[in-house]
């Protein structure tokens, strides 16, 4: 149980970092709606930052998601394996949580 709590308030922390990050206010990612040729060297730092701001929320996404994973890979290393059925469960419900926050993400990027 103790690992349990653990890994839940870990993952509680990164939640919270994350909601936090979401309350500052966002820049839209770049989006190309129709062809412009970039003539200024003002326009071309525009773009630069643009495709930088959204890269940068990808390397944040991926970041977090590579410490959770670590905190369940930690968990599952632990030497009490005593109550390996919470521990599976609690993997299952994390990787369904994995696969609709890539979907959530997929459909912003379409």
């Amino acid at each position: 149980m103790e690992l349990e709590d653990a890994i839940l308030s870990t993952l509680k922390e990164i939640e919270d970092k994350g909601k936090s990050k979401l309350l500052q206010p966002k820049k839209k990612p770049f989006e190309v709606k129709e062809k412009k040729e970039i003539s200024t060297e003002e326009d071309i730092c525009n773009h630069k930052d643009n495709s930088e701001d959204s890269s940068m929320d990808e390397k944040a996404y991926l970041m977090s998601m590579r410490e959770r994973l670590l905190v369940l890979f930690e968990g599952f290393q632990a030497p009490n394996n005593t109550n390996i059925e919470a521990k599976i469960d609690l993997t299952l419900n994390y990787l369904e949580y994995v696969l609709a926050s890539i979907d959530t993400r997929l459909e912003k990027l379409r």
